[in-house]
């Protein structure tokens, strides 16, 4: 991060992001597997929750105090914004030391491990794991739900800047900006406190139908909207929902491999999971202006009903 903040041009500043922030991003891959091993299989689904729900909170504080400190040194704009992000990464690595280095003078207990674990599984192929179900339907639920989170990422500001005569609300940049923001605020809501316990008294096969019925339903009503207040709820829902599909798609992920096969399952997955964040934005954005241009005010909803489709998807593999 702090080396990001001495980019003085947009090569560099690629580079470093495609290799510190891409490559070397391990966290999307151990993300699912260390939360399972925090909680085990039974809990991890709230665990899940809160940690999006702190994620949330950050992406909506982050960009605001970015803005503010950008540009306090001219001749390395991005200096002090990358400064603090380093302070909060080395301030993480230094709780992660302090929990790491107090629970190996705890006591061990090697008593109930369970089925799978380190001592009692066997080693397995890549191909073989990959293919042992339901790990296929699995990896394709994550990469229809990747594809609509970052599709519903791309395509909600476009559809709220446009015109009135093309199914838009003609918003402006900061009247979108607010409501993108109040979104925000009910998701840190929704996932400290809704989420972890819906998953605790349904359990995880019952939440997932229920928010990917909640995703076809206010995906399909997004773009009958005519009032902000309107469309601002059931954005709220809507994203929620697909949020909520992904954090229950990662503990099935955790699910359908054993202790010992979980982090190679949950990498493979991750990084289909990507192909489908990485083809969202291109795909939803080009749909969205054919769809506009070739149909008109007709054509304004077709993307929202490409998202529906994604979650019906994810309600069809999980029954």
């Amino acid at each position: 991060g702090l080396l990001f903040g001495f980019c003085t041009s947009l090569v560099l500043a690629m580079l470093v992001r495609s290799i510190f922030f891409g490559l070397l991003n391990g966290w999307p891959a151990i993300f699912g597997p260390y939360c399972a091993s925090i909680a085990g299989e039974k809990h991890q689904t709230e665990v899940i929750g809160i940690v999006i729900a702190a994620g949330n909170g950050m992406q909506l504080i982050g960009p605001a105090i970015s803005g503010w400190t950008y540009a306090l040194i001219p001749d390395f704009p991005a200096l002090v914004p990358s400064l603090l992000g380093s302070c909060l990464a080395s301030l993480a690595l230094c709780l992660f030391c302090l929990l790491h280095f107090r629970d190996k003078k705890a006591p061990k207990s090697v008593k109930n491990l369970p089925e799978g674990s380190a001592t009692t599984a066997t080693k397995q192929s890549i191909t073989q794991m990959l293919r042992r179900w339901p790990v296929p339907l699995i990896i394709c639920m994550r990469f229809s739900q990747g594809f609509a989170l970052f599709a519903i990422f791309e395509v909600v500001p476009l559809w709220l800047i446009s015109e009135r005569a093309v199914g838009g609300l003609n918003m402006s940049e900061k009247q979108v900006g607010f409501l993108l923001a109040r979104s925000g605020v009910w998701s840190i809501f929704y996932f400290s406190l809704v989420l972890p316990r819906l998953t605790k008294k349904l359990g995880g096969r019952c939440t997932s139908i229920i928010v990917s019925v909640f995703g076809i339903i206010f995906s399909i009503l997004l773009p009958f909207c005519t009032t902000e207040l309107t469309a601002n709820l059931a954005h709220m829902l809507a994203a929620s929902s697909i949020f909520s599909q992904f954090a229950v798609n990662v503990a099935f992920t955790n699910n359908a491999a054993g202790p010992t096969d979980r982090a190679i399952v949950s990498g493979f997955a991750v990084t289909v999971d990507t192909v489908g964040k990485a083809i969202a934005p291109i795909a939803t954005s080009t749909i969205f202006a054919w769809s506009i241009n070739t149909f008109g005010l007709a054509g304004d909803g077709l993307v929202f009903y490409i998202q529906a489709a994604l979650s019906l998807v994810n309600l069809l593999c999980t029954l």
